[in-house]
């Protein structure tokens, strides 16, 4: 972001090769300056890249201003033996998301880092810059100073390797003054990039440069190696991010994030800058007052930290040392009260600031250490850095903890503001101070630690449990006594005394100094050392990212072996190798990088209890490591079965009815096992007590000297017996926890399978209820009412009075109809795809986008955002939105795509088409936090559905009625889990629905739906029918669903654990309502608009007035003569009295 660290330019493969400690603090005081790169005597093992000529004192005492200042000189290609070597010459590119570093292998810093910015995005003739300076007229002014982000879902991978292209060429041709086409190049990038964008970066190496290979290295372990330290907790302070690494022998362990980076810094500080230049007025959020370059600008001049509260009594005196030898213990806890006078040039007009320093620091204290918020508020991605450095150092082995915790590296750009460092380190300490590595804290632990009781029973714990340890290993130390001694050799015991061991320091916190990700990597290919990943040309063009394989598919062995050869990394080729990877970019198989959450949850589901074939829905199907774990409310379910049951009944799920008795009985028999497991960890941990201290048995302990029963059963049983006994205990502990664990996978199985609560709204029975009409019905469809069987009866007898008098041409099907005019063509689609499919021919193509295209600007006009969705979709999230495989009858209604029997027996999830974008729509904001000040979010989307419909037959499914693949336009929503809030999203979806209906001028009726036809995920349905001439012989009377809208709660949001935060519950998470609704199924629709716009007499389809637009203002389809000409309107049937 602009803040740039400035290491000391010495040659750094001189100043490694001397070191031998991982103490570097005092090795950098005492090491002398060395010789900076391209002047001197070069090592022997240095290749062309540093071995180069040194200029002449003319040449260094003249400057020319059309020759570049640049400290590489051109060797004497036809003069020096090493010019044969050419070819080894390595450059080294670091790409970051704000900057791009390039340079040489072997050199301590890069020829050139390019920031980027709009400076970089001009062309020839643009004269932007001369312009008159003002703020831009968007919020998002970041974005063009950013090359991409973490977010790939708004940055455009064709102009970002548009953007890599023009700054590498920058970089090579005016500062490295090489052509890149012969040489090898080294790439230095973040583990989190993700695999597209780096599949962008090395086309465009491969691409556009002809780079004959590319060597993937990741910074944090860079960062390590040009520390001198093999172990170390890299924090990387960058732009968008900060980040805590932790690297065990070069290799990384775990990674933490949280989003308190520059990004958020500049942000705090413009808010800032804002509210002292508007006080008193009006803030607009319209435009911004103060440009980016600026307000970067005033970060970098002014910004600065406050000392922590606590001092480090660990701190050593060659850490964090100053500049002066001086007592600066009272400026440090001294606050500045001065104010910096600030002219802002972009600001309208220009003026003058000032700004106390005070309120600087308080932006940065609240930007990365938000010592005002309690530490329970924050999530997993916005931790403050201390805790996040703590929490990373709590999660960490014992013994990678020791190591990394004494090698604590801060490094980024950001990482320069003054005093930040060291105020990290002095809150990590202080918190260590508190808390100690116990991962539980709150009143129990306080209460403990200063209870002297209860803190010596502990100490009693612990003696006994190392008592114990001794005596366990007793048998071991007997053995190894009884081997003879190996004989000491008297010249290596003579070297070892002479030899300067360094003694190694871990477990206690200490800080070092990095030169930075670049300068580990130049060092690294310098010394030839092996990459973490190498892709050769030929192969990568010929394979991409696709043909990368799996480390565990790779002999690494074999590779290390053939890349320490001679030549090394520089010499070895990706080509040579059979398989290659891309190492910890596309490891998808080892939780490196991955969070602990994720890794355990992939380890939950790759167990065999997934794969029971008793079971349907959700818990047969594989599920990724990414698939959002479900947060069902069984402890609901268990105190209200007969709700249940009553649910099931009602909905004619009778699978489902038994399942809430099937839980409470599951929930007991955990609980019968847990009691029973705790009795048996009691006695197995008594039998090793007295196992591991027989002197108990005496009665001198006075905690077994109680007398008790089974201490006294025990005191009487032999050593041999105790030992059988708790071999016993531990077989019968291991068969009581897998039964603890299935009885738990079958609880959330079941609960999974169970339908939504009922809205108290939902009319019971199975018997819909009409709330209104759209439009004027038919006379002869006004009285087919499905409130009551009678009212059905009196409907059958004056409908068929009426259908009498008006005549057998208004009963025509839309079959004949399109038939007739040449529009829509079901043989066809019969020979290609089967029955279910149909072809749109003409004008009904015409007319399916004109219905779309109407139906979607009736929705945005209303503030429904567009959305274009995927059609195929994981077979869990279609369940989890409620679309299970089969229905309540058994059948088949979901398209299931067959997988390979490789990817069987790798257990790859299964993949299905949706039968609704409302199944992709949901999967949006699955295992996400929303934000509450968002809600509702509003979607809406075009797509193809896809349904088996199998065991539908018959005249109700003729035509384009019931149809196999169709567009529908989808309208999805989450809301604040509130019943008001839900319920105005609900009635805007009805509204949405009703203007289309409408406009396009359809006989329709509103129902709401009863319990018995809600499916599983809905509370509450309202269906809209329209009206269907050709249908009045069927049961419904002609009527037929075109729209459908459902309420659903959290159903749909707790098996896909999308969450937000509840104002209403002082910011505790909840689960957003969701509500989904039908705006348009288009063959339906097309079907009415034929059926009640046909005129016989002049075999004309008449266009509503709305589509009209889209239809090249045609207000009619067909005519016997096929004229351009007005096409008179149907004649309706006079509406009922």
């Amino acid at each position: 972001m602009g803040l740039k660290s400035n290491p000391p330019v010495n040659s750094f493969v001189g100043l490694f090769l001397s070191s031998h400690s991982d103490d570097i603090y005092p090795q950098l005081e005492q090491r002398p300056t060395a010789m900076s790169s391209g002047a001197g005597h070069p090592f022997a093992h240095r290749s062309v890249a540093s071995i180069r000529l040194a200029p002449s004192q003319s040449q260094a005492g003249s400057s020319s201003s059309h020759t570049p200042r640049s400290p590489r000189t051109i060797s004497a290609s036809y003069g020096s033996p090493s010019a044969i070597r050419a070819e080894d010459d390595f450059v080294l590119v670091e790409i970051g998301s704000r900057f791009v570093r390039a340079g040489f292998a072997g050199d301590s810093l890069p020829k050139v880092t390019l920031p980027y910015g709009p400076e970089q995005q001009r062309r020839t003739g643009d004269f932007r810059a001369l312009q008159e300076l003002g703020p831009p007229a968007t919020d998002t002014w970041a974005a063009d100073y950013e090359m991409w982000r973490y977010d790939l879902r708004e940055v455009d991978l064709g102009l970002f390797q548009d953007k890599l292209d023009r700054l590498l060429r920058d970089a090579f041709t005016r500062y490295l003054l090489i052509d890149s086409r012969p040489r090898r190049i080294g790439l230095v990038l973040d583990p989190a990039v993700p695999v597209p964008l780096l599949s962008t970066i090395l086309d465009t190496l491969f691409h556009n440069f002809q780079a004959p290979m590319v060597s993937l290295m990741s910074s944090p372990t860079m960062s390590a190696v040009a520390g001198g330290v093999r172990c170390a907790l890299v924090v990387d302070m960058g732009w968008a991010e900060t980040v805590v690494t932790s690297v065990y022998e070069y290799r990384e362990v775990k990674a933490t994030r949280t989003v308190r980076g520059g990004r958020l810094l500049l942000d705090g500080l413009y808010a800032l800058l804002r509210s002292i230049l508007n006080a008193g007025q009006g803030e607009g959020k319209e435009r911004r007052v103060l440009s980016f370059d600026e307000c970067e600008d005033i970060l970098c001049r002014l910004m600065w930290c406050r000392a922590s509260a606590f001092k480090s009594s660990q701190r050593q005196s060659a850490q964090l040392d100053t500049v002066e030898e001086q007592d600066e213990s009272e400026m440090e806890t001294a606050n500045p009260s001065g104010t910096a006078d600030i002219p802002l040039r972009s600001s309208l007009p220009p003026s003058t600031l000032q700004v106390p320093f005070g309120k600087l620091a308080d932006v940065c204290d609240e930007t990365y250490f938000d010592l005002s918020a309690s530490p329970c508020t924050f999530d997993d991605h916005e931790l403050p850095v201390h805790l996040l450095v703590y929490h990373h150092l709590l999660q960490l082995p014992v013994d990678v903890r020791a190591l990394c915790m004494s090698r604590l590296m801060i490094t980024g750009g950001c990482s320069e503001i003054l005093g930040i460092k060291e105020r990290i380190f002095d809150e990590v300490t202080s918190i260590v101070d508190r808390r100690g590595w116990a991962p539980v804290s709150g009143k129990g632990v306080d209460q403990l630690r200063n209870n002297p009781k209860l803190r010596k029973e502990s100490v009693a714990r612990t003696s006994i449990s190392s008592a114990a340890t001794s005596e366990s290993g007793g048998d071991d130390v007997d053995g190894t006594r009884s081997e003879p001694a190996d004989e000491e050799d008297p010249i290596e015991a003579k070297i070892a005394r002479n030899r300067r061991l360094p003694q190694q320091v871990q477990g206690q916190l200490r800080a070092m100094h990095s030169l930075g990700p670049w300068a580990g990597a130049s060092l690294v290919c310098q010394l030839k050392m092996p990459a973490m990943a190498s892709m050769d040309r030929e192969q990568w063009l010929q394979h991409g990212a696709n043909g990368a394989s799996r480390p565990s598919d790779v002999d690494t062995k074999a590779q290390q072996r053939h890349m320490a050869g001679t030549g090394g990394l520089m010499r070895s080729s990706a080509g040579n190798h059979v398989n290659w990877t891309l190492g910890i970019w596309g490891s998808f198989s080892k939780p490196i990088m991955i969070k602990s959450a994720t890794w355990l949850l992939r380890c939950r589901h790759a167990t065999a209890r997934w794969s029971r074939p008793q079971r349907r829905g959700m818990a047969d199907s594989r599920r990724p490591c990414t698939a959002p774990k479900p947060m069902l409310d069984i402890k609901h379910i268990r105190q209200n079965p007969e709700l249940y049951e009553q649910t099931c009944a009602e909905r004619n799920y009778k699978q489902q009815l038994g399942h809430a008795a099937k839980i409470v009985a599951l929930h007991g028999r955990w609980q019968e096992l847990q009691r029973e497991g705790r009795a048996l960890r009691d006695r197995s941990n008594l039998l090793r007590k007295l196992l591991a201290n027989p002197a108990t048995s005496s009665g001198d302990d006075p905690a077994t000297s109680s007398g008790d029963e089974d201490l006294a059963e025990v005191r009487s049983m032999k050593r041999e017996q105790v030992q059988d006994e708790a071999r016993q205990l531990k077989a019968r502990l291991s068969g009581i926890e897998r039964g603890e664990a299935d009885a738990v996978a079958d609880m959330e199985a079941l609960a999974l399978e169970m339908p939504n609560l009922t809205d108290p709204e939902t009319p019971r029975g199975a018997e819909p209820v009409l709330l209104r009409y759209i439009n004027e019905p038919p006379r002869f469809a006004a009285t087919a009412t499905t409130t009551t069987s009678t009212a059905d009866q009196d409907g059958d007898q004056d409908g068929d009075q009426d259908g009498d008098q008006d005549g057998d041409w208004r009963s025509r099907s839309h079959v004949h109809i399109g038939a007739e005019l040449g529009i829509l063509d079901f043989a066809g689609a019969a020979t290609a795809s089967g029955w279910g499919w149909y072809y749109l021919l003409g004008e009904a193509a015409q007319l399916e986008q004109a219905l779309v295209q109407y139906a979607l600007s009736v929705a945005t006009r209303r503030g429904w955002t567009p959305v274009s969705p995927p059609t195929l979709v994981y077979s869990h999230v279609g369940a989890a939105c409620g679309f299970h495989p089969r229905d309540q009858h058994g059948e088949q209604q979901v398209y299931a795509v067959a997988q390979s029997q490789p990817d069987v027996d790798r257990g790859a999830p299964a993949r299905c088409l949706a039968g609704t974008s409302e199944i992709a729509l949901a999967a949006m904001a699955a295992a996400t936090t929303l934000d509450a000040q968002r809600l509702p979010l509003r979607r809406v989307a075009v797509s193809r559905c896809y349904r088996a419909e199998a065991g539908a037959r018959g005249l109700d499914t003729k035509g384009l009625y019931r149809v196999h693949e169709f567009t529908k336009v989808e309208m999805f929503a989450w809301t604040l889990p509130d019943r008001d809030a839900a319920r105005a999203v609900f009635d805007d979806m009805l509204a949405v629905q009703s203007d289309i209906l409408t406009a396009l001028g359809l006989p329709c009726r509103v129902l709401a739906m009863p319990a018995h036809d809600l499916g599983a995920s809905a509370t509450l349905k309202v269906d809209i029918e329209a009206y269907f001439p050709s249908r009045r012989q069927l049961a419904n009377r002609g009527w037929g669903e075109v729209t459908s809208a459902s309420q659903c709660a959290d159903y749909q949001s707790r098996r896909l654990a999308t969450r937000t935060r509840v104002p209403a519950a002082a910011g505790r998470m909840g689960f957003p309502y969701t509500a989904n609704a039908t705006a348009l199924a288009v063959p339906r629709v097309l079907a009415a608009l034929l059926e009640n716009g046909w005129d016989e007499e002049t075999a004309t389809v008449a266009i509503p007035e709305c589509l009209r637009p889209w239809m090249d203002n045609r207000d009619c389809i067909g005519g016997r003569k096929r004229e351009t000409r007005a096409c008179p309107a149907p004649e309706q049937p006079s509406p009922a009295p």
